[in-house]
């Protein structure tokens, strides 16, 4: 029969470990994103240089740098090299369904740029620039 001290630190020690496992959960899922939003921010640069635009006309270009920097500050955990070992791309239905959404809404807005036309760089939204940057030759 166990004390009920033993019980007490047993119930921590288990929302001590779920605690973490919740945390590196997090921290995989941030740094899923940040990566997208890293590329996504590339895609962006590369295009807007093929333009001759200046990339600090698009303000929301931050949102790449800030995941950048989001990402140099995660120190390169043993959990997360084998969550990218693991990462195939490979997502659960529940994971899948907004990246489609996502994904049918950019092609949607670059087929709105197919006609050569430049979004407001200052004030459009990221995904606004990244659509446009999809239609670029």
């Amino acid at each position: 029969m166990q004390r009920p001290l033993d019980t007490r630190l047993d119930q921590v020690e288990t929302r001590r470990t779920a605690a973490a496992a919740q945390r590196d959960s997090a921290a995989i899922r941030d740094r899923r994103i940040w990566r997208v939003e890293a590329a996504m921010g590339a895609v962006i640069r590369s295009a807007l240089a093929c333009a001759g635009v200046d990339p600090t006309a698009a303000t929301r270009l931050c949102v790449a740098d800030e995941a950048a920097a989001a990402l140099a500050a995660i120190p390169d955990m043993p959990e997360l090299q084998r969550a990218d070992d693991n990462d195939t791309g490979a997502a659960d239905a529940q994971d899948r369904a907004p990246v489609d959404a996502f994904a049918s809404k950019i092609q949607a807005m670059t087929r709105g740029f197919a006609d050569g036309k430049s979004p407001d760089f200052a004030n459009a939204p990221f995904a606004e620039l990244l659509a446009w940057s999809l239609a670029q030759p």
